[in-house]
């Protein structure tokens, strides 16, 4: 009766340890910054844990930030000048991830977000910040903000 009841714990330890899958997928595509990305909108999140949002309109959507495997990056927004909708910003760079630490460099300024955030290809960068002279909900400093982006390829 032991051995039937050792042989069933050991099968059934086998069952378990057999069906477990590893559900890491950090190098899936859907959480890697590799691609190319458009931002949909700027947040501002209150130190009251409220949230300031500005969607992007269509125009501004059609900028593109590319991270490419290499480690370059290129980075192209638009906006409404007079009614047309016209690239105001270029810039080539570079960049590097370590955990959650973003070191993008563009145009010899290196730039360190200090919020990231990359789930199910959605991309948030920004800042924590406290500047008395933009206040958010109301008044209040702002805790953090970013602009949120969504994978197009």
């Amino acid at each position: 009766m032991k051995k039937m009841k050792l042989f069933c714990g050991i099968l059934i330890g086998l069952m378990i340890f057999s069906s477990c899958s590893n559900d890491d997928d950090s190098n899936s595509d859907s959480n890697s910054i590799v691609g190319t990305w458009k931002a949909i909108k700027e947040v501002d999140v209150c130190s009251t844990g409220n949230e300031d949002v500005y969607d992007f309109d269509s125009c501004e959507q059609t900028g593109r930030t590319i991270f490419s495997e290499n480690g370059t990056l290129s980075i192209t927004e638009y906006d409404l000048e007079n009614g047309n909708c016209e690239q105001y910003y270029s810039a080539i760079g570079t960049w590097s991830l370590s955990g959650n630490n973003l070191t993008v460099t563009t145009e010899g300024e290196t730039n360190n977000p200090t919020f990231f955030e990359l789930s199910n290809n959605v991309l948030r960068i920004g800042y924590y910040d406290a500047d008395p002279n933009d206040p958010c909900d109301g008044g209040n400093l702002p805790s953090h903000y970013y602009t949120e982006f969504v994978r197009v390829e």
